[in-house]
């Protein structure tokens, strides 16, 4: 009589099975990711393509842009209230006057500028001087908002002593908009990029 013979298993074989789909799973999932997160990428690249396409760009120094600023802002100037806007290899500095006790005092805030991802200028206050008064500089930027007539495109923040320069709002009424992309005081270099808005759906 035979007797059947009862198979062994293979235990080893089934662990290197049981390996091989784990890392294929891990594979599997990490490339959906991977392939998702560089649809959602391209998705997001498209949008921001449709929404507006640069032209050009240029570049400007410390003294044409300050010609510039302050051609702009005359539409904005009052009898009671004229400021301009001063910049050198140190700062951009904001020079008008400070209302006390109907006595005007000099007023002079100095910010330093950082160009911004939105494409925006941000200054960030450093000092201010308004003859020996000592003001915090929160009052100072609070006093500016409410005294002075400035562009829509400018935004006086006091709580963070900051002006943000929003030039991607500068004109809102064409198809044309800036971005700060380069703000180099001490060399003298400013850069802007122009973009349009692409009207093609």
């Amino acid at each position: 009589m035979k007797h059947k013979k009862t198979g062994k298993i293979n235990w080893w074989k089934w662990l290197f099975l049981f390996l091989l789909a784990l890392n294929l799973s891990l594979v599997g999932v990490l490339a959906s990711r991977l392939l998702t997160t560089g649809a959602d990428s391209q998705q997001t690249s498209q949008t921001e393509t449709k929404s507006s396409i640069q032209v050009g760009s240029f570049s400007t120094t410390r003294e044409q842009l300050t010609q510039t600023i302050n051609s702009y802002l005359k539409s904005y100037q009052s009898k009671g209230t004229t400021f301009q806007v001063a910049i050198d290899s140190e700062n951009i500095i904001f020079q008008g006057t400070y209302s006390l006790l109907g006595y005007e005092i000099p007023l002079y805030v100095y910010f330093e500028p950082y160009s911004l991802s939105t494409g925006a200028v941000q200054l960030k206050v450093t000092s201010v001087s308004a003859g020996n008064l000592a003001l915090p500089e929160s009052d100072i930027l609070r006093y500016i908002k409410s005294s002075y007539d400035l562009p829509s495109f400018v935004q006086v923040l006091p709580d963070k002593s900051a002006i943000n320069v929003n030039l991607q709002n500068l004109n809102q009424e064409t198809d044309f908009s800036l971005k700060a992309r380069q703000i180099d005081l001490l060399n003298d270099q400013f850069i802007f990029d122009i973009f349009k808005k692409n009207t093609v759906k």
